[in-house]
């Protein structure tokens, strides 16, 4: 009678994860029965197999038929019909491989229906991996149609079942290098898909544009394939930051593997537990052959392609002949890629401080060994390429970024600006729900600023913010660009005019940068300029070499924010002391950019820090990636307008709780003493006994000028409307009330989707944008901004230990014991 071979799984169970389905754990034997077997027959054998009762359990059997290039489907066995065509289809369609058997207990409260609906179509990829059980032990028993068990050395079994008549392309070595295939230790495949740096020279050619764009994207969508395909095993390991003693040390015949680099890396994490080191004798596109590097032990593993991607163990031996006299803790398996893996977890987030220092002292402590410090700089830097891209890369998806964030956040302007060689020159961005807040609930006053990038192209980013009625950052436009001049100056502010169109009364305040000076009116001709008093200061300190606590500096604080004449006469007669100090300020123009020579439309501004509130809010990312650059400063906006929109939803004052109604709230004490004198109908006198204030209520001005400036009652306003018994809130600009804070940020701004899910049309992927032409310097980049001229050094001391000079980040010294007794 005619027999055939079959592999029963057994005691596993089916797992759906992200809409696919896949039957995991268990164990593993080999059947040999008629091929006329009936259903019921078959029925009884699996139920001998797993040990479970017939009448107790109910037994769903299923095997796996290719029914597309890569698309699965799992077959209920039901009937005798059904068995027929499972036999048929292991002798007749697929002779050379197995389709494995899969058994799984069925819950006696669940229909068929509902477990059918649990598996579903998967491809071949995961099918090499999902679908056969681990097989736990070197000796699988065979059953023959005399119900005779026979014992077999399973290796040899294996190796006769499996096709390697088309063997390719195989060589030998000890490095682990394939031909037309991902070198093994290098990193992982995704980061020779965005590493395109390689092909630049091609792309610098001004005729090659079309072909390097569909090479590009015809890249990323077979990359996308991969990685749904070839899932690396030992990320799940390293990811989740499990020591070496989690793992697994024994490899035995007939595990599968989703693709050679899992096994391979599966191979690296048993090496570094067992202490010993093994080489690649010889690898190919379907087989691979490791060896122990100390000859003549006898360990080996040998595998062999199942499926598509998937490998599976044919023959190993796993006996150690090694002499301990060669073990060292500098292993050759703890490659860069491996590291990499361990450590990108880490370094998901842009925020987080992670140096190679951290990497070697997590390796010792995890793996047990010792590496180089190169190599753990390599290994961040790797694990930083795959998190990130290269910054190529990040050039060649702007144009499909910035379509994305235009159709996900309507009214969105962004433009990028190129050369005839369709290098990057610039980059505008302004995220609709900005605009329409600026417009509508903003005070017309731009503060401006610009900050370095620290990638690898290096270049400047251009901010313009505005401040809402509770004194926060309201970024309004971004921009990039390759250095502050007037060139990119001026673009920056047209793309801006552009947006927000014109804005009467419109004031900009910037630091004492030639290249805004020479550009602003040429764009907004009606607007006012000032000067960021902090930035004078800081030059003033550089340039006439003050001290820290010069009591010159006091005196041009208090001259810069003086509301009157007299008051700023009187400070800067006491600068003039310094003849050098006051030749500076009247050169730099102290009078024209202090408050009391200001008129009512400046807004009382002149105390914004503007590089400190950029660099504040943007340091981290400022070393990323064009496009996760913006990334970061979309994750930025989602935050602040989540959060301030629930801050003026929750808030019941009149004005906005942290400047309007905390600056009245202190005027109504001092407001509370004064005298009122009704000098007519719509002016008074109010006597505060330092410095009286004649209010006009008409006009709506105080002598001392606070209520032009600021817009807000100023304490004379405050006693004059107790007096009158009026409201003092109706007397306060609309920008600092509860409702223009609301309105300010009641539009929504919606996250970047994933690169996966954008639907781009052919026009702008078309469009080719190319890293700009910049010098890359050679060595490591700097990561530390560069003090501005005047500005003071801040004396860092270390919350753990009480030393100065560090932080606790980066604190190396023995933290002392405390007595408790």
């Amino acid at each position: 009678m005619e027999t055939i071979v079959i592999l029963v799984c057994y005691n596993g169970k089916w797992v759906t994860s992200k809409k696919m389905c896949k039957y995991e754990g268990g164990d593993s034997k080999g059947l040999i029965v008629p091929r006329t077997i009936k259903f019921a027959e078959l029925l009884d054998r699996v139920h001998q197999i797993g040990n479970t009762n017939s009448r107790e359990d109910k037994v769903c059997l299923k095997f796996s038929v290719l029914v597309a290039s890569n698309e699965w489907k799992h077959i209920k066995i039901e009937d005798d019909d059904d068995v027929n065509f499972f036999m048929e289809y292991n002798s007749e369609v697929t002779p050379s491989k197995l389709a494995p058997l899969l058994v799984s207990i069925e819950d006696k409260g669940l229909t068929n229906d509902v477990v059918d609906s649990m598996h579903i179509t998967t491809n071949s990829s995961r099918m090499g991996r999902s679908s056969v059980a681990i097989v736990e032990s070197n000796e699988v028993s065979w059953n023959n149609t005399n119900g005779n068990d026979v014992g077999g050395e399973v290796g040899t079994d294996f190796m006769d079942m499996i096709d390697f008549s088309e063997v390719e392309d195989m060589h030998g070595g000890d490095n682990g290098t394939e031909r037309n295939e991902v070198s093994v230790y290098s990193a992982p495949p995704i980061l020779g898909c965005l590493n395109t740096s390689a092909q630049l020279p091609i792309m610098r050619l001004g005729g090659e544009s079309e072909p390097i764009r569909e090479h590009y994207w015809n890249q990323i969508g077979e990359q996308n394939r991969y990685n749904e395909a070839g899932v690396n095993d030992g990320e799940a390991y390293l990811d989740s930051g499990c020591s070496r003693s989690d793992w697994n040390l024994k490899i035995t015949v007939g595990q599968i593997f989703s693709s050679k680099k899992a096994l391979l890396t599966e191979l690296q994490l048993t090496a570094i537990r067992g202490h010993f080191e093994f080489k690649v004798q010889f690898s190919c596109t379907k087989r691979l052959l490791v060896v122990c590097c100390q000859r003549p032990c006898p360990w080996r593993v040998r595998a062999s392609r199942f499926g598509e991607y998937s490998f599976m163990i044919v023959r190993c031996t796993t006996v150690h002949e090694c002499d301990l006299r060669f073990i060292s803790d500098n292993h050759r398996q703890a490659t860069a890629a491996l590291v990499t893996t361990s450590c990108k977890r880490k370094l998901k987030d842009s925020r987080t401080i992670y140096t190679p220092s951290d990497i070697m002292r997590d390796v010792k402590h995890n793996f047990g060994l010792r590496i180089h410090y190169s190599k753990a700089w390599k290994a961040r830097e790797l694990a930083l390429l795959s998190i990130r891209g290269s910054a190529e890369e990040a050039y060649y998806i702007l144009p499909a970024y910035c379509y994305e964030l235009e159709r996900m956040n309507p009214g969105t302007k962004t433009h990028i600006q190129t050369d005839e060689n369709n290098h990057f020159v610039y980059l505008f961005m302004a995220v609709g729900a900005c605009i329409r807040g600026f417009c509508s609930s903003m005070r017309p006053v731009i503060v401006v600023d610009a900050t370095h990038l620290k990638s690898k192209y290096k270049g400047v980013m251009f901010v313009a913010n505005a401040f809402d009625g509770n004194r926060n950052i309201y970024p309004l436009a971004f921009g990039i660009g390759d250095l502050e001049t007037d060139a990119s100056w001026h673009w920056f502010f047209t793309k801006l005019h552009e947006a927000i169109g014109e804005c009467p009364n419109l004031v900009i305040i910037s630091d004492r940068n030639v290249s805004i000076q020479n550009v602003w009116n040429k764009v907004f001709p009606t607007a006012q300029h000032g000067i960021c008093f902090y930035h004078m200061k800081g030059n003033m300190k550089r340039t006439c070499k003050l001290k820290k606590r010069d009591p010159i500096l006091m005196h041009f604080e208090q001259a810069a924010k003086s509301y009157s004449i007299a008051e700023f006469d009187c400070h800067f007669r006491k600068i003039k002391r310094k003849e050098h100090v006051a030749q500076y300020l009247e050169e730099a123009g102290l009078h024209k950019w202090s408050r009391a020579h200001m008129d009512g439309r400046r807004y009382n501004v002149m105390t914004t820090n503007i590089a400190e509130s950029i660099n504040s809010v943007l340091r981290f990312a400022r070393t990323l990636p064009v496009v996760h650059l913006i990334g970061e400063i979309m994750n930025l906006l989602v935050k602040w307008f989540t959060e301030r929109r629930e801050l003026a939803l929750k808030c019941t004052t009149t004005l906005c709780p942290n400047f309007g109604e905390k600056k009245l709230r202190n005027r109504l004490e001092d407001a509370a003493t004064m005298n009122v004198v009704k000098v007519n109908n719509a002016q008074f006198n109010v006597l505060d006994g330092h410095m009286d204030g004649l209010v006009d209520l008409t006009n709506n001005t105080c002598s001392c000028r606070k209520f032009q400036l600021e817009q807000l009652p100023c304490k004379h306003v405050v006693a004059v409307c107790h007096f009158l018994k009026v409201n003092v809130y109706s007397k306060a600009s609309r920008y600092y009330t509860r409702k223009t804070w609301m309105d300010a940020y009641s539009d929504s701004i919606y996250p970047i989707q994933p690169h996966g899910m954008w639907d781009i049309p052919e026009d702008v992927r078309s469009q080719v944008v190319l890293p700009p032409i910049a010098r890359v310097m050679p060595g490591r980049r700097k990561k530390i901004r560069i003090p501005s001229q005047g500005e003071g050094t801040i004396r860092r001391k270390c919350s753990m230990c009480g030393s100065a000079g560090h932080n606790k980040s980066t604190c190396k010294n023995t933290i002392p014991v405390r007595n408790v007794s």
